[in-house]
């Protein structure tokens, strides 16, 4: 019987997607953990507290998604997640910021970002986009994602 209930336990956390936790402040990093440790479907799988330590942490932890601040003490994001979607390509990439939505979404979006979300955004919100995120769409709040669909729209087509 115990063999059995081993099986489920490795079972239920197989089905869990893994989620690395990329911030700097100490009691974000970890109020984000407790909140995705929370879940049914969730576990975090790791953490980082810098840009420059974050890919030998996704390279051994392997997640299914990297919750990333946009500005760490150590630089911006934006580097980082063009590095991660070259070498991690299945990894997804959700920015967690502080910094305005308009003027940074568009940003991380190009580098290879799936979805941005404010900080501001509630614990509910937070888990949505990452749900999004891990199902292969982008997360953008409702205000800003008819805009960027609208600029995508405006922009000539590259020639073939």
């Amino acid at each position: 019987m115990p063999a059995l209930a081993g099986r489920i336990s490795l079972a239920r956390v197989s089905a869990q997607a893994r989620i690395l936790v990329v911030e700097d402040p100490p009691f974000v990093r970890e109020s984000l953990v407790r909140l995705i440790n929370g879940q049914s479907d969730l576990v975090c799988c790791g953490e980082a507290d810098s840009l420059a330590a974050a890919p030998e942490v996704v390279g051994a932890r392997m997640p299914n998604l990297v919750l990333l601040d946009l500005k760490l003490t150590d630089g911006e994001s934006f580097p980082l997640i063009a590095l991660l979607r070259h070498q991690f390509p299945a990894v997804a990439v959700l920015i967690f910021s502080q910094y305005d939505e308009q003027s940074y979404a568009p940003r991380a979006l190009q580098h290879g970002a799936q979805g941005y979300i404010m900080k501001e955004a509630a614990s509910e919100e937070l888990l949505n986009a990452i749900h999004v995120v891990l199902s292969g769409r982008t997360f953008l709040s409702p205000a800003m994602a008819p805009r960027v669909t609208c600029a995508a729209a405006s922009r000539p087509l590259a020639p073939a």
